[in-house]
């Protein structure tokens, strides 16, 4: 299991959240047609573990068919319905692995998904935006929203405010 995530001072934060609509785009798995830049830049930095584990929940998916539910249903449909069956099922199931541990990988990626969002000036915790806030005497920008505190240097637009 991936360590917690930890902003800049050490203290354990969350990962930006992505909404139903990002999550969506992330389900083509296709990174170039996800109109938002960040979660594609994101979804670059995660799409290996992706497939991996959406790949291994259409395994187990095309075996629970195999051996669970065929043998219940019998050979009552014609050979193309029951492949068809088989390989919707193995998708639906492929989809659940897929989005049950979609924040397992990202928490195990969370370094790299910070500085995507924090090169975009977002706070990579909960995504609210960082640009034009003051550095404490640190260096560090503190986000209004959830107090995660971010290096200076991280972020994208380095102009001083």
């Amino acid at each position: 299991m991936p360590d917690q995530p930890k902003d800049d001072r050490g203290k354990p934060c969350s990962i930006a959240g992505l909404s139903p609509r990002q999550i969506g785009w992330r389900a083509l798995g296709l990174p170039s047609v996800t109109p938002d830049p960040v979660t594609s830049q994101e979804q670059r930095q995660t799409t290996g573990p992706e497939i991996a584990i959406a790949l291994v929940g259409g395994v187990i998916g095309w075996v629970i068919w195999s051996v669970g539910i065929a043998p219940l249903i019998g050979s009552t449909l014609w050979i193309f319905g029951d492949v068809l069956a088989q390989a919707t099922f193995a998708v639906v199931v492929s989809m659940v692995f897929w989005y049950s541990f979609l924040g397992w990988i990202r928490r195990a990626r969370f370094d790299r998904i910070a500085d995507i969002y924090l090169g975009a000036d977002r706070c990579a915790s909960c995504g609210y935006t960082l640009a034009g806030l003051t550095p404490d005497p640190d260096s560090r920008v503190v986000c209004p929203e959830c107090s995660a505190a971010w290096d200076r240097t991280r972020l994208g637009d380095q102009s001083e405010t």
